[in-house]
């Protein structure tokens, strides 16, 4: 009997699924201690590993080892850093993100984890509803941005910030009294319109003239 391999993604990375003797299972080498294990029924001439807990086939599809009942493989895809998905649902690295309409959805940003920051987050839309997504809740689904009423106007500003003709959002929440016509990120966590200056989606007292970005903020992020 050989010896079981992990199984790379097309970038190398290492899967939490291993293959012996042409048969695949599920053990995250984080895991491995819990004995977690879980054979996968799979077409090995057509097997393609999409990233650590997603595999599919010509047939099926698979999250964490669970058959995904329902989902075609045909156009189910790694979509950014955070959105995995196709026709037949989107997930997040949590599990399902509650698409409304999943063959609409597009993202908005290449996701991830932001310099500095500890968990992922994206944003991303379908043809009704912007969606928001940040790993430090515990729940799987994506937000919906609320007060954006015309998805196609939406523009991701920096990891946090974004907008649309009519509102500039910070992690998905309205940010009060922010013009989005005159709206700039000026850092990590800074921004500025023509009359206010901001801390994440707070309001501080000083206006933008004269203000000075502290060190660690001063480069902007790029999602």
């Amino acid at each position: 009997m050989s010896y079981a391999r992990i199984l790379k993604d097309q970038e190398g990375r290492p899967s939490g699924y291993r293959e012996c003797d042409g048969e695949v299972c599920w053990m995250p080498q984080r895991q491995s201690y819990d004995r977690e294990f879980r054979p996968v029924k799979i077409d090995t001439a057509t097997m393609e590993v999409l990233d650590h807990d997603f595999i599919k086939d010509s047939r099926r599809v698979y999250r964490q080892g669970k058959l995904l009942r329902g989902v075609t493989p045909l156009g189910f895809r790694v979509l950014n850093g955070v959105y995995t998905g196709g026709p037949g649902g989107i997930w997040t690295p949590y599990g399902d993100a509650k698409v409304a309409h999943p063959e609409e959805f597009q993202v908005l940003d290449s996701g991830g984890v932001p310099e500095g920051a500890v968990f992922p987050q994206s944003y991303g839309q379908d043809g009704e509803f912007v969606y928001f997504f940040t790993g430090s809740t515990d729940t799987p689904r994506a937000i919906r941005v609320r007060g954006c009423n015309d998805p196609a106007a939406f523009r991701v500003l920096s990891w946090q910030y974004a907008r649309d003709g009519e509102h500039v959002y910070y992690q998905g929440t309205v940010v009060k009294k922010a013009d989005p016509e005159s709206f700039i990120v000026l850092g990590q966590r800074y921004a500025r319109d023509k009359k206010h200056l901001f801390l994440g989606d707070r309001l501080l007292e000083d206006g933008p003239e004269g203000f000075i970005i502290p060190e660690q903020d001063r480069q902007a992020e790029s999602p």
